[in-house]
């Protein structure tokens, strides 16, 4: 029986991830060993821990209702459970977003936040925040109809008139009526928490339920779509591409693709559809509808791929890999592994993780110089015959070499502290352009415009205004970083220490700007979208402007924290060098003098040198076999033809 190729790798990258903060951990123990003063150098290296303890691979799951996403998650987790986990039936099952996780516990629980909330301007996000604001249920994940019947409730609905509805911001085109009354969800979103390896080892799943769930919630297209690091499009393989599966596609996916940079595939589910006719041919067919929907989607063929996730999840439940093969399972899971590894690989290349090895390395080399030094002293003097008043000439010669090295490492330090001090101040004018203050303005400068002409052109202005506004604030902002990274040019200039290129350690804005101008691209292209065209001044258009704003600012937020780490730790790698230099020029200058003491009263004695040689022997031994592990980690191997494309970790460690 094939084994799931996703989980295999999924595994492989958590290994990978865990053996790499391993090293970092054990990294940290050595430093509080061997360098008490490393506070600097343990904070590089707590980043990196944290970065890798935050991580998570995002698959986000969007099509129209009755489109199969919801067995499709199934047969993702059914190795596991060994049958259907979440409840699946013809028609509309998932009423609401859905968000699917691990929280590392064993509790399995189902977090819904009631529809009632769609009429604040509250965000999702804030809300996450305010726990008593969810009904909550836990749950025996391992009681398998105990687990289906409390997720079902994710698919309740309740009856409301049309002018309630229209105050949450629902399209009653899309909704099913019963006389007077519509059906909308209880729920605005639900939380599963399961302790399913999958989603323990970092995947997580998110289930939009079509198109008015979408246009209803801005957040989903503005936000949480963006941060995944795999969308998948489902359609139905028998119908091919609907109109609203067009609508949907070129209101929320194409804006995500195109300038959000996107990773989108499309995903023909229930190809089984095509197998009962015996005048067909299944293959042909298939690659007929994926070559179809590659042109009118504008999407590379190998981007989209025919399943059937019914058929994959039966053939699991029942071991039967001709069943599996015939649903084209694997080839889905394929794609996703190609987003994973990509995703690795910005992982891999992160500032922080980066930053950690490149300070274990420099830590290595100036180890191993200083020990290199070491025997070359301990050498000397053994092999000096000379009288005891000439070994105390040399004695008293290694002496001032080291005191002199020690006294260039003090002066550097100085120097550093005054360069870092010159690059505090630069705080201010990096922060201004983007501050609270500056946003605040123009959502003030925005709101004004929209209460005077509140028409759709109106709030295309308005969108356009406040975006070209962020836009200017971000140039002023460009500006203000390309003096700060000259002044770091010349900082590193001046240093001694010149196999780190400045050019590493410059702060750039660039993803900002790029994720910025999709944001623009994407809110103007909701807009047009029919609940916001049709809409007056209700719930929906003002929860669509405060989740713009809402995300502009916390991008704003994400600039101006990873310009406050950058101002703290951008001269770190100067600092730390020369401080440890410092410190094994101190150690090693006592261990001289406790010689030279010792030579003065019983002739020779060389036991102190060799001791710290000894001792600096063992410390770069530790360090070595640390470093070797960057090169021993599991490495996840991607599936032809992207195997090429993944950069081992061990490229990194000697950047």
């Amino acid at each position: 029986m094939e084994d799931a190729i996703l989980r295999q790798h999924i595994a492989d990258y958590d290994r990978w991830k865990k053996a790499l903060d391993r090293q970092f951990a054990t990294f940290n123990i050595w430093l509080q060993e061997h360098f008490p003063n490393s506070a600097g150098a343990r904070q590089v290296v707590q980043q990196a821990r944290a970065l890798l303890a935050e991580d998570q691979f995002t698959l986000a799951l969007v099509g129209e209702f009755s489109r199969g996403k919801t067995e499709l998650i199934n047969a993702l987790l059914s190795h596991t459970y060994g049958k259907r986990l979440l409840p699946s039936k013809p028609g509309r099952t998932t009423m609401c977003p859905t968000e699917i996780f691990s929280d590392g516990g064993a509790q399995a629980s189902l977090r819904l936040l009631p529809i009632e909330t769609l009429a604040t301007n509250t965000s999702l996000e804030s809300f996450r925040r305010i726990p008593q604001k969810w009904v909550t249920h836990e749950f025996d994940a391992n009681d398998a109809d105990g687990t289906r019947q409390a997720l079902m409730k994710v698919a309740a609905s309740k009856s409301v008139t049309p002018e309630e509805a229209a105050r949450y911001g629902f399209d009653r085109r899309h909704l099913d009526g019963k006389g007077k009354l519509v059906e909308i969800p209880a729920w605005r979103y639900a939380l599963i928490c399961l302790p399913h390896p999958l989603l323990t080892q970092g995947l997580r799943i998110i289930d939009t339920p079509g198109l008015n769930a979408l246009g209803n919630e801005p957040e989903l297209t503005l936000s949480t779509l963006p941060s995944a690091q795999a969308v998948a499009f489902l359609l139905a393989a028998d119908a091919g591409v609907s109109g609203t599966d067009l609508n949907m596609w070129e209101t929320h996916l194409v804006p995500l693709r195109e300038h959000r940079g996107t990773a989108v595939m499309a995903l023909l589910n229930k190809i089984d559809a095509m197998w009962d006719d015996p005048d067909e041919d299944p293959e042909l067919l298939v690659r007929q509808m994926r070559a179809q929907v590659s042109k009118l989607l504008a999407l590379p063929l190998d981007s989209v791929v025919g399943v059937s996730a019914k058929k994959a999840l039966l053939a699991r439940q029942q071991q039967d890999p001709e069943l599996l093969q015939q649903s084209r399972f694997a080839e889905f899971e394929k794609l996703l592994v190609q987003r994973l590894m990509e995703h690795r690989q910005k992982v891999a290349e992160h500032r922080s993780l980066h930053q950690a090895l490149t300070l274990m390395a420099d830590t290595r080399d100036l180890l191993k110089r200083r020990l290199n030094s070491g025997r070359a002293a301990l050498t000397h003097l053994q092999r000096n015959t000379t009288t005891s008043s000439e070994q105390l000439a040399e004695l008293a010669q290694l002496q001032q070499t080291v005191r002199e090295q020690h006294k260039l490492c003090h002066q550097e330090l100085l120097t550093l502290k005054s360069s870092q001090r010159m690059l505090g101040r630069q705080r201010a004018s990096l922060m201004a352009p983007i501050s609270s203050q500056q946003l605040q303005v123009l959502i003030d400068d925005t709101s004004r415009a929209l209460h005077e002409r509140w028409t759709p052109l109106g709030l295309a202005k308005a969108i356009d205004g406040f975006m070209e506004g962020v836009d200017h604030q971000l140039s002023n902002l460009e500006r203000e970083v390309d003096q700060a990274n000259r002044l770091v040019d010349a900082i590193f200039e001046r240093s001694t220490l010149k196999n780190l290129d400045s050019r590493d350690q410059h702060f750039s804005i660039r993803s900002f700007r790029l994720a910025l101008r999709g944001l623009h691209r994407q809110a103007a292209q909701l807009r047009r979208s029919p609940q916001l065209l049709l809409a007056r001044r209700n719930r929906l258009t003002e929860r669509f402007l405060a989740t713009l704003a809402s995300e502009v600012g916390r991008l704003y937020s994400q600039m101006i924290s990873a310009a406050d780490g950058w101002l703290d730790q951008t001269l770190e790698p100067l600092k730390q060098h020369v401080q440890y230099q410092k410190h094994l020029l101190n150690r090693h200058l006592i261990k001289l003098t406790e010689l030279k003491q010792k030579t003065q009263s019983k002739r020779t004695d060389l036991r102190a040198l060799e001791e710290e040689i000894l001792r600096n022997d063992s410390a770069l031994t530790s360090l070595e076999d640390l470093l070797r592990q960057s090169s021993s980690a599991p490495q996840p191997v991607a599936p032809a033809p992207q195997a090429d494309n993944v950069t081992p970790l061990k490229a990194t460690v000697g950047a």
